[in-house]
């Protein structure tokens, strides 16, 4: 009681505050005299449920005459009335009954200051529990699932983090980072392209990272592989999907492949797609950070693919709009006020979540890369080494150390042309010398061997005789494609306006990049959405 009272003491007597307000002024039958203030007239209160800096109110709504979407509009003014802080009001409807909403009142921002962090929620335990980066702000914690879970009827997911430069997401991957590395069947490998050091340098050894662009790019390419041999030796041993039991009775662990600065690995599209698709399957989740996922960025069939959102600060409500959810955002989030004003602010929506708990903010521990590094090194003897055959595929050493953390290009793996690699005799790959890397091929592309400037054919939906065509040509065709819609009056384009990319031996999903890339150069203006299309028009010197 003490311990509450030095807490949270004048919460607990604002909140009591708050439901004598809220109790008083209406009629007999519960018709609250708030809601007539806002011109809200009908809505009705139940109960009031009073708990430490927060109330939550029960709210009947007149059929007919007012709808959530319209209580969820009136929530600042809720909170004018009773004296409150801008977004201390939210109101989250019944997704089983339209007439029925709850409003959930948060006095006091306990947001303003991050708590110091606790250590890790689970030393030793298993990954398929949850990760604790952070507290709401009614002091619950954070948690953040990766791996499914049959009890709890749980998906394995994948994640989308979202933040404007300086809010508080690599923070939060640090937490998620450390969480994962104090697990006992649990792979992290930590991709990032742009940074170098600067994010990840914290983690010494005891990671596998790799950094710098044609890096990433290389293990990124070897990860379907990677997908298919898990998959298939899951399904050999007779599972559907990853458990805490695959890694007790045959050693593989479960894999969290983490992406820095997301879309300089995001150029690969079609890669990045089938990962998304197929990964979780084979006990991996994808983890891809970006400060801001647009349909540029991110390509829509990525992000289809993405369960799960953490989103910080953002500059403008409509970044946030590209990850969290409608009804999370109607429901009162809003991580365009703080921006990046408060580092670590964040919202969450994910499998395992409640989804009353979408809306609530929370922030990420207080806590420094030196206290996070002794914990992870505490730790050392619990984690397990990357999964053998995933690190021959991928060119990583198995176990982490002094030899193991890539700092740079993945080791080249030689894969067989189909069937699933030899699991026999698989010891830690070396690295190899300066002189060997140098050495390489980079980024080869075999369709660039013919000649670039060999003539197009004058109908574009017709196939080149000469089989495939160079991606020069295609790109000629595609941009012959676009001037002659605009020749014939048409101001705005989707990818189902182009001709069949099959014809160009290509994927819908190579045609949108391409759209998307023109978009980038200016050459045509991102407009909306046309279906489960992006639609472009087309800028008017084109046209012209």
């Amino acid at each position: 009681m003490v311990g509450l009272c030095l807490y949270g003491g004048a919460a607990v007597a604002l909140s009591w505050n708050i439901r004598r307000v809220l109790s008083s002024g209406g009629d007999e039958h519960g018709a609250s005299g708030l809601f007539e203030k806002i011109k809200l007239a009908g809505v009705r209160t139940g109960p009031v449920a009073v708990a430490p800096n927060k109330v939550s109110v029960p709210l009947a709504l007149p059929a007919g005459e007012v709808s959530v979407e319209d209580v969820q509009q009136k929530a600042d003014k809720v909170a004018q009335v009773l004296g409150l802080h801008k977004g201390s009001v939210r109101i989250v409807g019944d997704p089983d009954n339209l007439s029925r909403a709850t409003m959930a009142i948060v006095p006091q921002d306990v947001l303003r200051h991050p708590q110091p962090w606790p250590g890790p929620s689970a030393p030793g335990g298993s990954i398929v529990d949850a990760v604790v980066p952070g507290l709401y702000e009614d002091n619950d914690p954070q948690q953040l699932f990766l791996p499914g879970d049959k009890k709890s009827r749980r998906n394995a997911t994948h994640y989308v983090v979202q933040g404007m430069n300086g809010s508080g997401k690599s923070h939060g991957a640090k937490l998620t980072w450390t969480e994962i590395l104090t697990r006992r069947d649990a792979n992290l490998i930590v991709l990032d392209p742009s940074k170098g050091e600067q994010t990840v340098g914290f983690l010494g050894d005891n990671a596998h990272v790799v950094t710098g662009h044609q890096a990433c790019k290389n293990l990124v390419a070897g990860v379907p592989d990677a997908i298919t041999d898990r998959a298939s030796q899951l399904g050999k041993w007779g599972y559907d999907q990853w458990t805490p039991e695959v890694f007790a009775k045959h050693g593989m662990p479960y894999l969290v492949l983490w992406v820095e600065e997301a879309p300089r690995v995001l150029e690969d599209a079609a890669t990045v797609t089938r990962i998304a698709q197929e990964a979780r399957s084979a006990g991996i989740s994808l983890v891809l950070s970006l400060q801001k996922a647009s349909f540029r960025q991110m390509s829509t069939d990525i992000r289809s693919q993405l369960g799960g959102v953490w989103c910080f600060g953002v500059k403008d409500i409509e970044d946030a709009a590209f990850t969290l959810s409608e009804e999370t955002i109607d429901a009162g989030a809003r991580p365009d006020r703080w921006q990046n004003r408060r580092p670590g602010c964040n919202y969450l929506e994910g499998p395992g979540i409640a989804e009353e708990r979408f809306a609530v903010p929370g922030r990420t521990f207080d806590v420094t890369d030196d206290e996070m590094a002794t914990e992870i090194g505490v730790h050392q003897g619990i984690r397990p080494p990357l999964w053998a055959p995933t690190a021959k595929i991928l060119g990583l050493s198995a176990r982490t150390g002094s030899t193991s953390t890539t700092k740079g290009t993945p080791v080249p793996v030689q894969r067989p042309a189909s069937g699933p690699v030899d699991h026999s005799d698989l010891d830690a790959l070396p690295l190899p010398s300066d002189d060997e890397l140098d050495a390489l091929p980079i980024d080869h592309e075999p369709d660039l061997d013919t000649d670039p400037d060999a003539e197009l054919p004058d109908d574009p939906d017709m196939a080149l005789s000469g089989g495939r065509p160079t991606r020069k040509q295609a790109l000629e065709m595609i941009r012959h494609a676009i001037e002659e819609l605009a020749a014939q009056g048409q101001t705005a384009i989707t990818v189902r306006d182009l001709p069949d990319p099959k014809l160009l031996d290509r994927s819908r999903q190579w045609l949108s990049g391409v759209l998307s890339d023109f978009a980038r150069q200016g050459l045509l203006v991102e407009a909306g959405t046309d279906g489960n299309a992006i639609r472009y028009a087309l800028p008017m010197s084109n046209a012209a």
